[in-house]
């Protein structure tokens, strides 16, 4: 089972990114498990270092998530992270966080799935050392 934790303070994207990766874990028989925060501070709060995938907002209320990436890579260097954005610009300064990607919003299935393919390809072989 792959836990994956979507910081996103708009329901509306929420729910479509969960509906994204709930038809890939079907179509792909991969059991996903998703936790959703609202906002980056709930999320660091009770961060726990058992997430495989992190799907961070950039634009947050409080802390925002280029921020968030930032403590979240203090508290953990292994953790994948997928930035979720509507701002492309910010996008490159996902490799200052060792971000593997990012997904522009919203989220359409055909380009996300080609991203999921290579996030689990990336996890499975990580898995395998």
């Amino acid at each position: 089972m792959l836990r994956c934790a979507i910081v996103e303070d708009s329901p509306r994207e929420l729910e479509h990114l969960k509906e994204c990766l709930a038809r890939y874990s079907a179509e792909r028989d991969i059991p996903l498990e998703t936790t959703a925060f609202g906002d980056a501070a709930s999320f660091l709060e009770h961060y726990r270092a058992d997430y495989d995938i992190v799907f961070m907002d950039i634009e947050l209320p409080g802390i925002n998530g280029m921020e968030a990436a930032h403590r979240l890579r203090e508290i953990d260097r292994q953790v994948i992270l997928i930035f979720v954005t509507n701002m492309a610009q910010f996008a490159v300064k996902g490799y200052e966080v060792d971000a593997l990607d990012y997904i522009i919003k919203p989220a359409q299935y055909g380009p996300l799935s080609i991203k999921l393919c290579l996030i689990f390809k990336i996890f499975f072989s990580n898995r395998n050392l």
